[in-house]
């Protein structure tokens, strides 16, 4: 029997609790850019100016899904609409991030959206064949 370990991935910086407010797109490339920057992993743990990058975005894959808040659990409604689609009608919006998932070519964040006094669970999928840069301004 062969057991093979998939390291987890040590990202040097966290979103989590950060508040996205605009994707800026330049032909296949997204500037992701938060409220209040990034957050460093390592101890001490301080937060700096920042903003994410990815490059190469495939914009067949990569989607995102509007959840009705309905509680922890149970049923729901929702909706799942490419990236491009979500970007073009969300121009102002508030998304703040409560988890994040790195996988092959992907990076996934979870959270929750307020645009037009309107509130939802939200999931972002963003899949790039490029790669995904964390630039602290500090």
């Amino acid at each position: 029997m062969k057991k093979t370990i998939r390291s987890n991935i040590d990202s040097p910086y966290s979103l989590h609790d950060m508040d996205v407010y605009a994707f800026e797109t330049d032909g296949n490339n997204i500037t992701m850019k938060t409220q209040s920057g990034i957050i460093e992993t390592a101890h001490p743990s301080r937060q700096v100016d920042g903003y994410i990058e990815f490059y190469n975005v495939q914009w067949d894959y990569s989607y995102v899904y509007l959840l009705g808040v309905t509680g922890n659990v149970g049923t729901f409604t929702g909706e799942k609409m490419f990236l491009k689609d979500f970007l073009k009608r969300y121009e102002q919006f508030g998304f703040s991030v409560m988890d994040e998932t790195y996988g092959y070519n992907m990076t996934k964040y979870c959270g929750y959206l307020l645009s037009n006094r309107q509130h939802c669970e939200c999931i972002i999928e963003i899949y790039h064949e490029g790669d995904m840069v964390f630039v602290a301004e500090d």
